[in-house]
Parts: structure tokens; C-alpha cells; sequence
């Protein structure tokens, strides 16, 4: 049995051993050991779960939409964008599981949850992925029948569509300038189509030489256009907050986005987005596997930064007058400023590396064009 990507499985193993160690420093010692607080609750734990999770919920779309409909272009991608899905829901999931900080109380989420909350309608989707996730990526590999396929297509593709959930999560703190935005779910549903698409092209690329796929560059091209697509519509989203937000005129909302544009992050998200788009975009590049490559890691920089930048926007303006209390100190919110929380969210990365990896290594999802 050949291993699938090596290199790649024996660099995640390491990133994984560190992020237990530190989830064990965690556990141990306390919140306390990271950036977080009672101030500061949201940090990259949330910005990795949000992540994951349109990375699932695209993976989902784009594995159900050739069952349902006639798409031979990505009719290929179904069995890889199934494996992924699952995984990256596991990986949501221990992401929300790091950030809960006392996970023996994890329990008290079903106990205490109430149907009004979005946050418990995110819980109760994320149980609908793993259980769709699985059912369909079982049904791929036993190769069901045709109508039992196209049945589970439309599950997924409505569970894939519902990843707005999680931006209700954040579009309903009200009290959070940067959150409160009905283009939250419209934006959470583009990026996570093109997290899907950018991965998707990274792992075909990379099966081809072993054979373990039958696929070439040119099978990648209809991706890469749906992937610039949703980026493109991602970087209209964010310019379309930051003008409204600015033509507003309001103190708070100024001074959001002053905090937003002051953020390296955010140029980070900008340049790596419009660099993206453009080598999708551009036939030589998009016709080259160098400049796909490329196009896919920085597709893929460009939403963690998103993600990050995200969580971090929403903390920027302190919402509260607390006498005594500097809820300006650290502007910008709490995100990778200490090593355990380094170490612990680059080591589930690390994780998702290695279960895909294995995934790929035992389950025969070699497809043909």
C-alpha cells in the first residue's frame, strides 16, 4: 500500500505530537496560557473552526452537485471532496473542542442548549455534516446505485448551503460592529466553495504522478474558474463592509475601519486574494500546474487570513464601558499570540494533514477524467 504524500504526513505527525502537547499545557494550566479571556473570548481556535467547517461545508457542494446534475467537469472530484468534507468537520470539531477549555464539560453544550440560539443550531449542523459526510463518502465507495447517489447529492448539497448557520453565529451579535452584517452567510457560502476548489486542485495535482488519479490539467480549469469566482465575490464583499462602514460616518464604524485597514492580516487577505484570482484568471497560468499550485496555496493563505481577520475585526471596537477596564489594550483581538495557542492550532492543521493522508492511502477514491 503506497503512502499518499509522505513528506506531507510526516510533517503533520509532528505538528500533531506538538498540538496535543500543548492542548495538554492547556488543559493543565488553564485558558490563561493563551491569548484568550473573558474580554477577548474569540480567538484562532474559532477562526480555525469557521474555517474548517466552509471547507467541509464546500467540499460537500462540490461532492453532491455531479450526483444530482449533469457536471461531468467535476463529476471526478465527488469521492476526494466527500473524504475531505469528513475530515475537516473532525477537525471544526476539535477546534470547538480546544476552545471550550474544559472539554469533560463539553456536554453541558447539549444539556443547556437552547433551540432560539444559533450557536446550538451550528451544533446540531455540525452532527448533520459528520453524519451526511460519512453516509455519502460510504455510498461513493461501495458504488450505490445511480438514484440512491442523486438522493444523497441533494442532501449534501443542502447541508453544503446551509454553512450559512455558522455566519448567523456571528451576524446575530448585535452588539459586535463588524459581525452585524446580512452578507455574512453570502460571503461564509463563497469562501467556502473556494476553499473547497483551491484544495481540490492542490490534492489532484498531487495524486497525478502516483496514479492514483487519471486526471490532467486541463480537468482542473473548470474548478479553477468556479474558484476565482467565489474569491472574486469575497473580496466584493469585504470592500462593499468597508464602504458602507466608512460612507456611514459613525464613530464606532470609522473607527472599525481604520482598526481593519491599520491590520497587516488584512493586506495579507487583499493581496493574496486579487494574486489568486489573477493567476485563475490568466490562461497561461491557469494552463501551467506551477501556476495553478500557486493560484491554490494562495487561495487557500488568503481565506486563514480571511478567517483570522474576521474574528479579529469583530473584537476591534470595544463595545463596552467598563470603568477602570483598557479594552483597547491589544486592538484587534487575540489571535496566535502565545505558543501553546500557536502550537495547538497549527498542530490540528497538522492533524488534518495526516487524516487526509491516511484517508487517501486506504480508501480507493482514484478517479478517471
Amino acid at each position: 500500500m503506497e503512502i499518499m504524500f509522505p513528506g506531507w504526513l510526516g510533517v503533520g505527525a509532528v505538528l500533531a505530537v506538538a498540538g496535543v502537547t500543548a492542548w495538554v499545557v492547556q488543559v493543565r494550566r488553564g485558558m490563561g496560557v493563551t491569548s484568550l479571556s473573558n474580554l477577548r473570548p474569540w480567538g484562532s481556535y474559532i477562526a480555525g473552526f469557521v474555517y474548517f467547517m466552509g471547507l467541509s461545508a464546500g467540499c460537500l457542494v462540490l461532492a453532491g452537485l455531479p450526483l444530482v446534475a449533469d457536471l461531468p467537469a467535476i463529476r471526478p472530484y465527488a469521492g476526494l471532496a466527500a473524504l475531505v468534507a469528513l475530515v475537516s468537520l473532525v477537525i471544526g470539531g476539535l477546534f470547538i473542542l480546544v476552545d471550550i477549555g474544559r472539554p469533560e464539560r463539553v456536554w453541558r453544550m447539549i444539556r443547556h442548549g437552547r433551540l432560539g440560539s444559533p450557536m446550538m443550531w451550528d451544533l446540531l449542523l455540525t452532527v448533520a455534516y459528520f453524519l451526511i459526510g460519512a453516509v455519502l463518502l460510504v455510498a461513493i465507495l461501495a458504488d450505490a446505485p445511480a438514484s440512491v447517489l442523486a438522493v444523497l447529492g441533494v442532501v449534501a448539497v443542502a447541508a453544503g448551503v446551509a454553512d450559512g448557520v455558522t455566519a448567523f453565529v456571528f451576524a446575530t451579535q448585535v452588539a459586535r460592529e463588524f459581525w452585524l452584517s446580512a452578507v455574512q452567510p453570502m460571503a461564509f457560502f463563497a469562501a467556502a466553495l473556494a476553499s473547497a476548489g483551491a484544495l481540490l486542485q492542490l490534492l489532484v495535482l498531487g495524486l497525478a504522478p502516483s496514479g492514483y488519479v487519471d486526471l490532467g490539467l486541463h480537468d482542473t480549469e473548470p474548478l479553477a474558474l468556479v474558484t476565482a469566482a467565489c474569491l472574486g465575490l469575497g473580496l466584493l464583499f469585504l470592500l462593499s463592509e468597508l464602504l458602507t462602514l466608512g460612507f456611514s460616518r459613525r464613530a464606532d464604524a470609522l473607527r472599525l475601519v481604520r482598526a481593519m485597514t491599520a491590520s497587516w492580516m488584512l493586506w495579507v487577505e487583499v493581496v493574496t486574494g486579487v494574486v489568486a484570482v489573477a493567476l485563475y484568471l490568466v490562461p497561461a497560468t491557469r494552463g501551467s500546474t506551477a501556476g495553478i499550485v500557486v493560484a491554490s496555496v494562495l487561495a487557500l493563505v488568503h481565506l486563514a487570513a480571511k478567517r483570522v481577520h474576521f474574528v479579529a475585526s469583530g473584537l476591534a471596537v470595544p463595545n463596552l464601558d467598563l470603568r477602570g477596564v483598557d479594552l483597547d489594550r491589544g486592538r484587534g483581538g487575540a489571535v496566535l499570540r502565545r505558543p501553546v495557542e500557536l502550537a495547538l492550532s497549527t498542530g490540528l492543521v497538522g492533524g488534518f494533514v495526516v487524516l487526509t493522508s491516511l484517508g487517501l492511502t486506504v480508501m480507493p477514491l482514484g478517479v478517471t477524467g
